[in-house]
């Protein structure tokens, strides 16, 4: 086996999915911890049963990449105002499980971590969505990986047919913003699915050292430069 193995959290989810056909593509081996066992699961991979993701009764061998693909669904209005059960539900998944999740893969050997965020988010923002995110970033990279890469994306389109209205009504709507987002506004344009997951396999691979932020400019030159020349 490869000494380049990868661990991915959410590999089930919307962005997790498309990580792991394409490590599957690239022939990287995959440790993906699930809650229940999954259909089909790649050649290259090896799900990891999980309960109430506790992840300190697991032990998983030595990796190089960790993939941060977890997160809460919630609907366009909770961006900006949670119920107080869906606050507890939110900073559970998305600051102590992510949290946990990426203390495992450094305790595993990942050189390399790469999370999933928002554009806008801040720690101390008034707004609890950006606070929470804000605040995972910051304790993530003060875990001491040699490299993360922190993904902020927009709008996330391609999600398809079966989506809730607001969904489509957020990917009606940025398709015509999105004409209108130039210069440092740039940032807040939509993104494919599958071009955030692309981006983030690259860049994750290539390892680079420090704190890398992708907005939807550096996402998309991500891109241009992992397509070969002809």
């Amino acid at each position: 086996m490869s000494n380049d193995s990868s661990l991915l959290f959410g590999s089930t989810g919307f962005i997790g999915s498309k990580v792991i056909n394409l490590l599957n593509q690239r022939k990287n081996f995959v440790y993906a911890p699930v809650r229940s066992s999954q259909k089909n699961l790649f050649e290259n991979s090896k799900e990891i049963i999980i309960e109430n993701f506790d992840l300190s009764a697991i032990e998983i061998p030595h990796i190089k990449y960790a993939y941060i693909c977890l997160g809460t669904k919630l609907r366009a209005w909770e961006l900006l105002k949670m119920s107080q059960s869906k606050r507890e539900e939110f900073q559970k998944v998305d600051y102590e499980i992510i949290l946990n999740a990426a203390r495992k893969a450094h305790s595993c050997g990942a050189e390399t971590i790469s999370l999933i965020s928002a554009v806008g988010v801040k720690s101390g923002s008034f707004n609890f969505y950006m606070d929470i995110k804000g605040r995972v970033e910051e304790e993530i990279i003060d875990l001491g990986f040699k490299s993360v890469n922190i993904f902020r994306p927009g709008h996330l389109m391609g999600k398809g047919a079966n989506s809730d209205w607001d969904v489509k009504l957020a990917d009606f709507v940025s398709k015509i913003t999105d004409n209108f987002m130039f210069g440092p506004f740039s940032k807040f344009k939509s993104i494919d699915g599958n071009c955030l997951a692309r981006s983030m396999v690259s860049e994750t691979q290539r390892n680079k050292p420090g704190v890398n932020y992708f907005y939807f400019n550096e996402i998309i030159q991500s891109l241009i430069s992992d397509t070969p020349s002809l």
